[in-house]
């Protein structure tokens, strides 16, 4: 006889499968009662962890927007001028969010649904990233080392090529692409922005 899961257990497992549902699926595209029965589990076992669907994908969101990466080393551990601490800043978030693919393919669905609960937390994931490029081309553009330029416009820019990246390492099936190839995509697009806003490239 399976042993019987303790609360805490089991609402672990139900945020876990329910995390694989929303990301393939979207918040409106599975049912309770899907749900229920992925996780093995009535309705009305599901109600009492969690009080409806939307509190059940808050909390998965939550979960996976929870953590931020640690940049400090970053910032130390090499050059000090602009590129190449994004580059690292970079590198270290996207190795960061493909370690769970779930969690990229729920912010590629929240963001064709339109959803905004998704987007509320997630946006804390992209903080860090953004506010230094943001910062960093405000003190640019004060001291005229790059043209007057969008800086918003510039990092909604940056963020969406380093989504595109995510999504091609993650959604990638193939055995060995993973964190090997990060560095590689990153330098690439990290090149196109900086020629994007005149400034000179990283060497290959």
């Amino acid at each position: 006889m399976k042993p019987k899961l303790k609360a805490g257990q089991r609402r672990a497992e139900i945020m876990e499968q329910s995390k694989r549902l929303f990301a393939r699926l979207g918040l409106h595209g599975v049912s309770v009662n899907e749900i229920a029965e992925a996780c093995k589990v009535s309705p009305a076992v599901l109600y009492q962890h969690f009080r409806s669907k939307e509190a059940l994908y808050e909390e998965v969101i939550n979960d996976l927007a929870c953590e931020r990466e640690d940049y400090v080393d970053a910032v130390l551990s090499g050059p000090s001028d602009f590129a190449n601490v994004l580059y690292r800043m970079t590198v270290i978030f996207v190795k960061g969010r493909i370690r769970d693919a779930d969690s990229v393919r729920i912010e590629l669905r929240s963001l064709i649904d339109g959803d905004e609960i998704q987007e509320k937390f997630f946006s804390n994931h992209w903080k860090g990233l953004s506010e230094y490029i943001e910062l960093s081309l405000q003190e640019m553009k004060e001291t005229g080392t790059i043209k007057s330029i969008d800086t918003r416009l510039a990092v909604l820019s940056y963020i969406a090529l380093v989504r595109q990246v995510m999504i091609t390492l993650s959604l990638d099936e193939q055995e060995g692409n993973g964190g090997a190839g990060v560095e590689y995509y990153v330098k690439g697009i990290l090149n196109i922005f900086l020629r994007g806003i005149e400034l000179p490239t990283l060497d290959w």
